[in-house]
């Protein structure tokens, strides 16, 4: 969960999305993944000119609160009907509207019925209600030419929307639709303009990113080669990737050019078989640990993070162990842990037998520590290398960023926010990475 806001302090102003004047104030609440937060981005783009954007919170109330949701569990419901609460004590006489994927699942939502809604294919709609200027569509694909307005340390470009996989458990798909793909020279020309605004990093993001292309007679391969060869400052990191669409071209592609950032965020979700099956995961165990293999082989100083879930109805004791089994077998750099969720209208949320909560949520916290150990392994394998961070912050003469292999470090070091940093790892502790800013620099 995030909330989409520029860098400020507590006693900033309000930054204007044009000229302040008396526009009515805007607070933009974005929430899931990072397809949900380039179409916030790609929403104040089109807001320009219109708008006061204001931070969450009561210091700054807003007259609208516009909260792009996420309904990927039930979890993520919550904190869209948290964000409405707090915006109507925040202001109580502010407008609220959400959209993103919650709004086309009103079950969710259902004690809220006078609140407008606007899907994700309503974004045309939703610009209108709000004024602001007719959104571009390629390929049914809502996106801004110079990627919208983006305040984080690392800036994002949505290149495929829509899913055309059905996994069980999954919501998205009914929501985002059928895989569709942004044109090559559509992203080209987004990299450039937020280039140009100082980001010396963006990740590619979608749905379904692994099947971009799919629709045009292209592969993600394609897409990186022409991304390598317009020669462009940012370096590249993809968002996660299906393991099913990582073919022996995008390896060599990832592995080959220099571009892409060395990590790769995979869901594996279950290391039993029986459950992938009932999960509809088009791969085995096996298969996931082959890939897992090759990855790690050919592509140097890889960071792989894994999704897993517990819980998935007719996990027992022995299917839970056959994952842990599994997870021991790969080096990952870290886990994303989700307990099961049922959503409505999914296969999963009928399936039987179900998993009592406290079982699964013991199953969590086993592997959070199997994640902290390897999370701290991982670093330690990197001690002494050099590498390159994109700094995210600042704290007196210290600042912290992420690595191209996803380490998060601190060091020493005049670069301002969105700038690469060479540095070489020099601690891994439990609590800090800490690294020192170096000049004569080779990757090693």
């Amino acid at each position: 969960m995030m909330a989409l806001r520029p860098k400020m302090s507590k006693a900033a102003p309000p930054r204007a999305l044009g000229d302040a004047g008396a526009k009515p104030k805007l607070c933009l609440i974005t929430l899931g993944c990072k397809a949900n937060q380039y179409d916030s981005a790609a929403l104040l783009g089109y807001l320009s000119g219109k708008y006061v954007l204001t931070a969450p919170g009561p210091e700054t109330p807003a007259d609208l609160y516009l909260i792009n949701s996420c309904t990927v569990t039930l979890r993520a419901d919550f904190d869209a009907r948290l964000w409405m609460r707090r915006a109507r004590k925040w202001n109580p006489a502010a407008k609220i509207i959400v959209t993103g994927c919650l709004a086309t699942n009103p079950e969710g939502l259902k004690d809220e019925a006078s609140v407008p809604l606007f899907g994700v294919e309503a974004r045309d709609r939703l610009l209108a209600e709000l004024g602001g200027t007719a959104p571009k569509l390629m390929n049914d694909i809502f996106f801004h030419p110079q990627g919208g307005l983006q305040f984080r340390s690392r800036a994002s470009v949505k290149v495929q929307d829509g899913c055309n996989y059905r996994c069980s458990y999954c919501f998205v798909p009914y929501a985002r639709g059928k895989s569709r793909s942004l044109s090559a020279e559509l992203v080209l020309d987004q990299i450039r303009a937020l280039s140009d605004q100082g980001f010396e990093e963006v990740v590619l993001c979608g749905i379904n990113l692994g099947d971009w292309g799919g629709d045009l007679g292209l592969k993600l391969e394609d897409l990186l080669e022409k991304i390598s060869a317009a020669r462009l400052k940012p370096r590249l990191r993809l968002s996660s990737l299906e393991p099913m669409a990582i073919s022996s071209g995008l390896i060599d592609a990832i592995a080959g050019a220099g571009l892409v950032c060395p990590h790769l965020h995979l869901p594996l979700q279950s290391g039993d078989n029986a459950i992938l099956r009932m999960m509809k995961r088009p791969y085995s165990a096996q298969d996931f640990l082959q890939l897992a293999q090759v990855l790690l082989a050919r592509i140097p100083s890889l960071c792989l993070g894994l999704d897993v879930m517990t819980g998935f109805p007719g996990e027992g004791e022995q299917e839970f162990q056959n994952t842990l089994a599994l997870l021991k077998q790969i080096p990952f750099g870290y886990l994303h842990i989700f307990t099961f969720s049922p959503r409505p209208n999914t296969p999963a949320a009928r399936l039987q037998p179900k998993v009592p909560e406290k079982i699964a949520q013991t199953r969590g916290r086993i592997l959070a520590g199997l994640h902290q150990a390897q999370k701290l392994a991982f670093a330690r394998s990197q001690l002494g290398k050099n590498l390159e961070m994109v700094v995210e912050n600042r704290a007196g003469d210290w600042v912290r960023g992420r690595t191209e292999n996803y380490l998060l470090l601190k060091a020493r070091s005049p670069a301002r926010v969105r700038q690469r940093v060479k540095v070489r790892l020099l601690e891994a502790g439990p609590e800090d990475f800490i690294g020192e800013e170096i000049e004569n620099w080779t990757r090693t």
